[in-house]
This record gives C-alpha cells, structure tokens and sequence, in this order.
C-alpha cells in the first residue's frame, strides 16, 4: 500500500495563503508520502453546484479556489525529488487532446519522470459549453485521447487514426522520460462498459468515494479483462481516498483509521489518499499527520 496526500483545501490550514501549500508537498516529499494529489473544475454555476451538494454531499464551496491541476504540480515538481505527481481527477475532455499531451510530457521531464496522471470525463455540461468542448461522447473521446497520447509519447514520428483525432508523420517533443508507458488512471463510474474502458487503455481505477463500496468486486474484474485485452495486470493501480476516523472527543482514532485503511488494502487498493483538512484542524498538526500517514505503510 502507498500513501497520497490530496492538497485540497490546505490553505484553509494555512490562513488562506495557497503559495504555502508548495511547503507542504516539499515537508510531504522529505517524510515519504509517495503521491500528491489534486482535484479539478474549471469553475460552475451556481446551480449545477448546488445540484451536486444536493445529491452527492459535494464538499467543496462555491467560492472553493481550484488551482489548475498542471500548473500546480509544475510547482510541486521543482520543490520535491521524489514523491509522484498525481491528480483525483484531472478532466481531459476539456482540454484539447494535443496541448494536454504535450502538458503530461512536459510535467514529466521536469520531474524525471514521476508523473501518474488520473484522468475523467466530468459531469457538468457548462463547464463543456464555456470551453467549446463536446459534453455528448465525453468517454469515447477520453479513451481515444489516451491511445493518442501513448502515440505522441511514444517513437516518432506518431500516426494514428481514430474517430475524434488523427495524425500522421507527426513529431511532438519533448518525449516523457516514461514514454508511452506514463501511467494513466480513469477515475469514473465502474459500468461494465467504464471497466472495458480502464482495461483497453489505462493504467488503473481512481475510485470517487461514492463507488468505493465497489472496490473489491472491481479489484478481482479488472486483472482478468486486462487479461482479455491481452495487458500485463501485474502493475495494476487502484486508488482511493479514506477520510480519518474521529473519536467521541474530535481527536483521530489512529487504530480505526490504521484499519480502515489495511482494509481498503486487502479489497484491492493500491494507493490510499487523505486530504489535510480532514485529518487536521490547524496548521501545527500537519507535520504529526504527515507522520502518522507514513506509519501507515509499516
């Protein structure tokens, strides 16, 4: 089991100051967090964020700071040495195809390559009016750009041909030090058909807690339709996000959360991420988390 740490909302422990998250990856990286995460929207409108609170709980403010995902593990890269660069989740249909190829590649030679990219296809149509980019046929345009990306990032000159990209004799550097294996994860809702997805073109499964219920059935399924799709299983990523358990009087139930986490574990997941704010109230308590997140792993 691997540890990540999502940034989200961190600069509430930090008097609001976002620049000061970067000290908090840098402290990550030394203690032997193994992924920063961060999360992704372009922005809403108020009624598509209320429509989300109102049937998934959604935390997150309308007034939330979203930092852009790239620009923000861009940073991370030139403070950090050792801890992979990660998201929960970056939408890719937003973006067009080429431009974020070349963004993963880039992100990927700055840090030597430790780039683990988990990639979705949203749920809100504005936020596809506003940039101009297709809502309808969002997942068969996410597995398309993913297959394209493998082509760029692999032997030039890249060709492919497919329903929403094609390219021939087509050079794009720099090459990621990872090529066209570069990880790729898909964080969306395990159907059958999202499985077959997964088990064609990615690397993994980035589990939203709303489906986690599900993580030990999708953990036995996916090995045997990599299988299937002629894919080596073995390096297989399932990551997932555990809220720290809290006893009666507020503070973390350390033997709880240990188990919960083991048992996350045993049902298939590979990487267990915790977000900051949940598991500390100020700014003192992070070191102490940091720490006992890392314990976790032994």
């Amino acid at each position: 089991m691997e540890i990540g740490l999502n940034i989200m909302s961190t600069e509430n422990l930090l008097g609001g100051d976002m620049a000061r998250i970067l000290d908090v990856v840098e402290l990550a990286d030394r203690k032997g967090v193994d992924f920063v995460t961060i999360s992704d929207h372009l922005g809403f409108t108020g009624a598509s964020h209320a429509e989300r609170v109102r049937i998934r709980n959604f935390p997150y403010p309308l007034g939330q700071p979203w930092l852009e995902p790239i620009s923000f593990l861009s940073a991370v890269a030139a403070r950090t040495s050792r801890i992979r660069l990660s998201t929960f989740i970056l939408i890719a249909p937003l973006r067009p195809m080429l431009l974020l190829a070349k963004q993963l590649a880039t992100l990927d030679v700055l840090s030597r390559g430790r780039v683990t990219i988990a990639l979705g296809a949203g749920w809100q149509d504005v936020e596809f009016e506003v940039t101009q980019m297709p809502f309808n046929g969002r997942f068969g345009r996410l597995e398309e750009m993913v297959s394209a990306f493998r082509e760029l990032w692999g032997q030039a000159p890249a060709n492919f041909a497919g329903k929403h990209f094609s390219f021939e004799d087509f050079y794009s550097y720099p090459a990621p030090p990872q090529g066209r294996d570069l990880p790729v994860i898909f964080g969306m809702t395990p159907t059958p058909q999202n499985l077959d997805r997964i088990a064609r073109v990615a690397n993994g499964w980035a589990a939203d807690p709303f489906y986690v219920h599900e993580l030990e059935e999708v953990a036995q399924k996916l090995p045997v339709l990599f299988r299937e799709n002629g894919r080596d299983p073995s390096g297989l990523q399932i990551h997932v996000m555990q809220r720290a358990v809290r006893a009666a009087d507020g503070s973390i139930d350390k033997a709880a959360t240990r188990n919960e986490a083991l048992e996350l574990a045993r049902k298939g997941a590979t990487t267990v991420n915790f977000t900051l704010v949940d598991g500390c109230r100020t700014a003192e308590e992070i070191e102490p988390f940091l720490d006992y997140i890392v314990a976790l792993k032994d």
